[in-house]
C-alpha cells in the first residue's frame, strides 16, 4: 500500500506503553554463522523489527528494536506488523480457493460480482485485477484517510472506488492498483458470505497455522506500532510525491516497496519518531493486514505444501503472468504472478510481496529451489525492511563476511 503522511490526528496513543521501560536493542546470540551476521547487521543498522529465516524447515529469528518509541517494550518473534501490500498474497489465496470450488473464474468480470461499478470498471476481469493490469487507481490516497479511519470493512470503503474506469486498455501492462485488489475483497465477499476477515481467518491464517494474524490492529495480543520521523504535512495530491511508487527504477535486487520509495526525491526532514495514523488502520484486501514473521514463513509453507490452494492454482499464482519491471542497466527484470511479485537474487529464484507506507516497510519472500524463506517486518519507514533483504540474501547465497555485506 502506499500513503503519504498527513496532517490529520493520529488514532491512538501510547498511553498502554507508559509503564514499559527501555530494554534497549540486543543483538541475538546465535551459532548460526549466517543468523550472527545478519544480527550483527541489524544492531548496525538500528532495526526496529523481526527477522526470520527459514531453512529446510528450521526457523531461526532475529528481533530488535520495540512496538513504538525507545521507551516501550522490545519487539518480539510472536509481535505483529502491519504488512503494508504485503497482505495483498492472502487475497490472491482466497481469490483462488474460489477458483478451485468453481464458484468463479478468472477470466470473469469484475461486475458479475461487484455491483455499482462504472460500465468501464465493471468489464474489467479477475485475472486483470489479480495481476494489476486492470487499469484502475488507487484509493490509498490522503484525502481518503479520514474515510479509511472510519472504516471496520471494506463495503464502508466502497465509495471511494464505485467511480472509478479504467486509465488504459485493461490488460494491456502492469500499473500497480490498490483499488482493483479491494474490489477482489468485495468480491470475496459477495461469494463467500463472509466479511473478509472472517474468510482469511477460516480459510487462510487457520489451516496454514497463522497464530498472530489479522485484520484488526486491536484483536492483536502483542502489536508493533507504525512510527515515523515524517512531519505532519497537509494533504498531498493524488499518488502522494512526484516519483513515489512501483513504477520507480527497481533496487538492485527488486522493485522498491509500493509506497514511500527510497530511490525517489530527497525525503523531508526528519523530525521526532512519533506515531503513524497509516500503519494502524484496519486491515483491507488491499493491504494493511497485520501479522507475524513467524506467520508469514508459515504462511508460504503452507502455500508450497498445497495446504492452501490446489496445485494448479498455487502454480498461476506463483509463475510469471506480466512483466512488472523491465531489465535495465545490468538489473533484472520483475514479473507479478496472481498476486505474488517474482524476482531472483543471481540464480535464486523468488516469490513473495512487499510493503511500504508511513511506519511501514516489509520484506517477505521465499526461495522454493533453496527451501528457504525470508521475512522481515519493521515498524519504521522504508527502507529498513528492503536494505536488510539486501543483505540477508548475500549472507545466505554469497556466503558473505559480515563485513563484506552490501552497504546499506
Amino acid at each position: 500500500m502506499k500513503l503519504s503522511h498527513t496532517s490529520t490526528a493520529v488514532l491512538f496513543t501510547l498511553a498502554a506503553l507508559s509503564g514499559c521501560t527501555s530494554a534497549g536493542i540486543a543483538a541475538s546470540a546465535d551459532s548460526d554463522p549466517v543468523m550472527s551476521c545478519i544480527a550483527a547487521e541489524a544492531s548496525r543498522m538500528n532495526l526496529s523489527g523481526v527477522i526470520a529465516v527459514s531453512r529446510a524447515g528450521k526457523t531461526k529469528t532475529h528481533a530488535q528494536g520495540h512496538l513504538a518509541g525507545p521507551d516501550s517494550w522490545n519487539t518480539a518473534p510472536e509481535t505483529s506488523f502491519n504488512l503494508g501490500s504485503a497482505g495483498k498474497m492472502f487475497t490472491a489465496v482466497a481469490v483462488a480457493q474460489l477458483v478451485d470450488a468453481k464458484k468463479i473464474s478468472l477470466d470473469d468480470p469484475i461486475g458479475s460480482y461487484v455491483k455499482g461499478l462504472t460500465p468501464e470498471a465493471a468489464d474489467v476481469t479477475v485475472r486483470q485485477l489479480l495481476t494489476h493490469s486492470g487499469g484502475l487507481g488507487n484509493f490509498f490516497v490522503p484525502e481518503n484517510l479520514p474515510a479509511m479511519q472510519a472504516a471496520k470493512g471494506l463495503s464502508h470503503l466502497f465509495p471511494l472506488v464505485a467511480n472509478d474506469k479504467p486509465a488504459f486498455e485493461p490488460g494491456a501492462r502492469f500499473e500497480y492498483s490498490n483499488s482493483g485488489f479491494l474490489l477482489l475483497g468485495l468480491m470475496v465477499e459477495t461469494v463467500s458470505g463472509q466479511p473478509f476477515g472472517d474468510y482469511l481467518d477460516q480459510h487462510v491464517f487457520a489451516p496454514a497455522g497463522m497464530l498472530n494474524s489479522g485484520l484488526d490492529p486491536a484483536a492483536l495480543d502483542v502489536r508493533a506500532i507504525g512510527m515515523t520521523t515524517l512531519p505532519e504535512l497537509p494533504p498531498l495530491p493524488p499518488g502522494g510525491l512526484p516519483g513515489q511508487g512501483p513504477g520507480q527504477p527497481p533496487r538492485p535486487d527488486g522493485p522498491p516497496p509500493p509506497g514511500l520509495s527510497p530511490s525517489g526525491p530527497p525525503m523531508l526532514p526528519a523530525g521526532p519518531l512519533r506515531p503513524a495514523t497509516e500503519a494502524s488502520l484496519y486491515g483491507t484486501s488491499a493491504g494493511g493486514s497485520y501479522s507475524s514473521a513467524l506467520d508469514m514463513n508459515r504462511f508460504f509453507e503452507a502455500l508450497l505444501a498445497g495446504k492452501l490452494t490446489s496445485p494448479e492454482m498455487r502454480d498461476a499464482m506463483t509463475s510469471p503472468q506480466i512483466l512488472s519491471v523491465a531489465e535495465k542497466d545490468g538489473r533484472p527484470a520483475h514479473y507479478y504472478g496472481l498476486g505474488f511479485a517474482l524476482g531472483s537474487y543471481k540464480d535464486h529464484a523468488w516469490i513473495g510481496h512487499n510493503g511500504g507506507a508511513v511506519g511501514v516497510n516489509t520484506e517477505s519472500r521465499t526461495f522454493p529451489a533453496d527451501q528457504i524463506t525470508v521475512t522481515i517486518l519493521t515498524n519504521r519507514d522504508p527502507a529498513g525492511a528492503s536494505d536488510m533483504m539486501r543483505k540477508v540474501q548475500s549472507a545466505l547465497f554469497d556466503g558473505a563476511a559480515c563485513k563484506a555485506l552490501p552497504p546499506s
